[in-house]
């Protein structure tokens, strides 16, 4: 079977797009409006087991936002926490075995104006 990492990526765009409350980018236009997230990269590591070909999954997102505070940032972390943490994801190729959100942190950047979120996604997969 092909490896589910572009279906992975859409299933998550698909699921992101549904259930968070600004929009979604894996290429975020020049003049994008904030909030929004943006799905940033992915590193893929082989723990096949059993003659199953499998891959685990560091999936990682940021979000942006010019709100004074922290406030919609941690907001709309918890939208994708609810959106993906140890839910089923189906996929056009392969399968999810698992998905937890396994770490967020935030931070305001240089300019003292914009907040960014961090989220981390471990995630197991089969193909």
């Amino acid at each position: 079977m092909a490896d589910p990492g572009f279906a992975l990526q859409v299933a998550i765009f698909d699921r992101l797009t549904a259930e968070v409350s600004c929009p979604i980018y894996d290429s975020v236009p020049m003049d994008a409006a904030m909030p929004y997230v943006s799905i940033d990269y992915e590193l893929s590591s082989n723990v096949d087991i059993l003659n199953k070909r499998r891959d685990m999954r560091l999936f990682y997102l940021s979000i942006w936002s010019d709100f004074k505070g922290q406030e919609e940032v941690k907001r709309l972390m918890g939208e994708i926490d609810s959106a993906l943490h140890e839910r089923a994801l189906a996929l056009e190729t392969g399968r999810v075995i698992s998905i937890r959100v396994d770490r967020k942190q935030t931070n305001r950047e240089p300019d003292g104006i914009t907040y960014q979120g961090s989220i981390t996604l471990r995630i197991l997969t089969e193909h």
